[in-house]
């Protein structure tokens, strides 16, 4: 289906250094969106440039974690109906077709609407692991939802009906394992302080089991050996995370509990 007219919604992006994949995410927008705002956190690379390509309205804002972002994202835009996006997140021909189509005759009739997203990971679409079409609200009418106010791990929360579409959002989230790592210990840190902010205790023994269980739970009821070495590593990095977490979790309650003054060293 051609889309015949610019759709009453804004595409919210947070950006920071996106370059790599901000581009194509644009492209699958730009076209049939009406509105584009990105809410950048001071990006050195080509990301700005690469935005005023499109077009697309640019505010600064110091990043404060991601709910918080997000929604300050969502409170710039000019129509009540807002697609969150991420920078590494393209939207597919189907999925454009299919929101557009909400909109030829009437306002959409539920407050949000779920899309199933798809990770690309190590080159490879996973078709297991607990990831393949996996559903985020992140269609909605802003004045009737809202983005949770956690550091990292958000979600859109609305008050009224939830949809589902089924055009694929596809997400590229990782363009190698140095990126993932670096995205695991910004996120690791992350969700380590909202747990601290909410007093929650790490507790060390249980590490080892959370590995345990984590990688079984993926790689084996998940499905994640089908989906060959992907699968395996994506199984054994996200039974990592929360080890590492909780560590880091355990690390900041233990600078709490330790003296504040510099401790004296005796020397012989």
């Amino acid at each position: 289906m051609k889309i015949p007219a610019k759709v009453p919604l804004s595409i919210v992006v947070i950006t920071l250094n996106a370059e790599r994949t901000l581009k194509q995410a644009l492209e699958s927008v730009a076209d049939w969106a009406d509105e584009i705002v990105i809410v950048d956190s001071g990006s050195t690379d080509n990301t700005l440039a690469i935005a005023r390509q499109f077009n697309c309205r640019v505010v600064y804002r110091k990043f404060n974690g991601f709910g918080s972002q997000k929604q300050y994202a969502v409170n710039q835009a000019k129509n009540d109906w807002v697609l969150v996006l991420d920078a590494d997140e393209i939207v597919s021909e189907q999925l454009a077709n299919e929101i557009a189509a909400l909109f030829i005759s009437e306002t959409p009739v539920c407050a949000g609407y779920a899309i199933p997203r798809n990770l690309i990971f190590l080159g490879r679409v996973l078709r297991h692991s607990g990831q393949n079409r996996q559903p985020v609200l992140r269609l909605f009418n802003r004045r009737k939802g809202s983005i949770t106010p956690v550091r990292v791990h958000e979600s859109v929360q609305v008050d009224g009906a939830v949809g589902q579409l089924s055009g694929i959002l596809i997400h590229y989230s990782y363009g190698s394992l140095h990126d993932y790592v670096l995205k695991m210990n910004q996120y690791t840190t992350l969700s380590a302080e909202e747990m601290a902010s909410r007093h929650k205790k790490a507790t060390i023994a249980l590490q080892g089991l959370r590995f345990l269980f984590t990688f079984v739970k993926i790689y084996f009821f998940k499905g994640g050996l089908l989906d060959g070495y992907p699968g395996f590593v994506w199984a054994l990095l996200s039974a990592v995370y929360p080890v590492i977490k909780y560590s880091k979790l355990q690390e900041m309650q233990d600078l709490e509990e330790k003296p504040k003054t510099s401790p004296v060293l005796a020397y012989e």
